[in-house]
Order: structure tokens, then sequence, then C-alpha cells
């Protein structure tokens, strides 16, 4: 009697388990426990070209938000060529789009607070990027060999860009920081040969190591006047480079922040001139 019991528990969990997830038009529900709202992910079989996830979603009876994609979610989906993300949108896994090759274009909502690492991994095609302004954080390689990103706009809420979140975006001209962001991390922005010009904002502090690093075509940078450190080899490589601004004496500076840089022959570091390469009338 008692192994009938548990089996009959056993059999009423499992039907609990299995009424948490539902397919509705080639994509994959789950329920978040305790509330009305769901995550998604691709179900089996080929997606639509125009991929749209919905705001709402109605099963057995009940609505649900949509509000989370899964990790992994749409995992190497390249037959995805649009994406529309829904308004209540607030996470998006790590891997969600990992080397969807397909997506062109990518407007997020402001809804969004966190975007999982490696998200959009070699998303190859990708070319313009809204980013949310709710977004704290640009986490570990999110946006990784982007090599068709043209420019971006990093929101006011954004603190923090992480290791490699934009490395070997090799068509990235164009970075706008607004007021807000403290710190860039190693190899942030590594490799972006087409960035040309520097502005960094007032709220920055740090600069990590090769956060700039191999930037080829970069030619000028201006860093706010509370930057508290550049870090090693910080715009290492950086071949075109030929003007510096560092308005305060008292940032800490890395070790060879500007190795490999030979048109570079000086920068300003508080008002002073610092002299990089000897020229005869020095010896």
């Amino acid at each position: 009697m008692k192994r009938l019991v548990l089996f009959l528990c056993f059999l009423m969990s499992l039907s609990f388990v299995m009424a948490q997830t539902f397919s509705l038009n080639g994509l994959k529900y789950s329920v978040v426990e305790g509330k009305n709202e769901v995550s998604v992910s691709a179900d089996e079989g080929r997606l639509t070209k125009a991929l749209v996830i919905p705001t709402e979603v109605s099963f057995e009876g009940k609505n649900y938000l949509v509000t989370r994609i899964e990790d992994k979610g749409f995992y190497m989906r390249s037959e995805i060529k649009e994406l529309t993300l829904p308004e209540c949108l607030v996470y998006i896994g790590e891997k969600a789009f990992y080397m969807c090759n397909g997506i062109v274009d990518l407007m997020m909502p402001h809804s969004v607070l966190s975007i999982g690492e490696e998200a959009f991994f070699m998303c190859k095609n990708l070319t313009t990027l809204s980013l949310s302004n709710s977004l704290q954080m640009i986490k570990q390689r999110t946006f990784w060999n982007c090599s068709s990103l043209s420019k971006i706009k990093i929101p006011n809420g954004v603190k923090k860009i992480e290791r490699e979140a934009f490395f070997a975006c090799s068509a990235l001209g164009s970075v706008e920081f607004a007021e807000g962001i403290e710190s860039v991390g190693r190899l942030a922005f590594g490799s972006c040969s087409a960035l040309m010009n520097l502005e960094l904002p007032i709220s920055l502090a740090e600069v990590d190591d090769q956060a700039f690093w191999n930037c080829s075509s970069l030619l000028s940078v201006k860093c706010g006047e509370y930057i508290d450190r550049i870090g090693d080899s910080a715009f290492g490589q950086c071949t075109a480079l030929n003007k510096v601004e560092i308005p305060t004496k008292e940032v800490i500076m890395g070790k060879n922040v500007f190795e490999y840089c030979p048109n570079l022959v000086t920068y300003k570091k508080g008002g002073e001139t610092i002299k990089l390469i000897l020229t005869l009338e020095d010896i």
C-alpha cells in the first residue's frame, strides 16, 4: 500500500512538472515558479525567418508574460533573420543567441535588466544594435566577434563592461559612452580595428589591461578628469595612435600602456607633455 501511495505521489509530481512546460507556434515556454511569467526557447523544428517572441501567451485559460529567454534558448539558430523581442523581457540568458548569424538588427526593449555571457557571441551579421537603458553591466564576451557591428551607444545605466565584451568587432567605428560607465574590462574592445576616436566620460574610473589593445585605426584618446587607473598595455599595438589627453596627474599607469604605438611620440598628462620616444635632441 505504501509503495502504491508513493507511486501515485510520483505521478502527481510528474504531471505537475510537465504542466509547467508547453509549446506554441514553434516556441517552448516554461512557467516561472510562483509567477504568471514564462521563459522561452526554441522548440524542435525549424524556426520562422522573422521571429517574433510574443509579450504574452495563453495556455489552459491562463495568461503569462514572457519575461526571460532561456540559456542557449536559440543557440546557433542561423535561420533567424529578423528578431522582435517582447516588451516585458527582463533577462536574456547565457548563449541565448550564440552564433545566430542571420540576425542583422537588434532593438532591445528597455525592460531588459540583464544579458548573460556570450548571449550574442559571433552574430557576424549583426549590424545595428540598440541596448536597453536599464542594463547595468555588459558581461563577458556578450558581443564577441560581431564583426559587422558598426557603432554602439553605451546607455547611462551601464556601470561596467566586462572582459572581451566587444572583442574583435572589427567594423566598430564608433563607440559613444554615456555618463555613468565606471569600468571597461580587459580586452573589452580589443582588436576593434575600425575604431578611430575615443572620448571617455568623466565617470570612467578604470580602463583595465589591454582594454583597447590592437585597435589599429585608433587615432586619438581623451580621458575624463576622474580616471584613476589605466592598465597594462591598455592601448598596446594601437599603431595609428598619435594623440592622448589625460587630464589628471593622479592616474595610476600600468606597464607598457602605449607599447607598439609608433606614431605616439608624446602625450598629455595633467597638462604636462610626456615623451615616449627619445629624439637625438634628448640624448
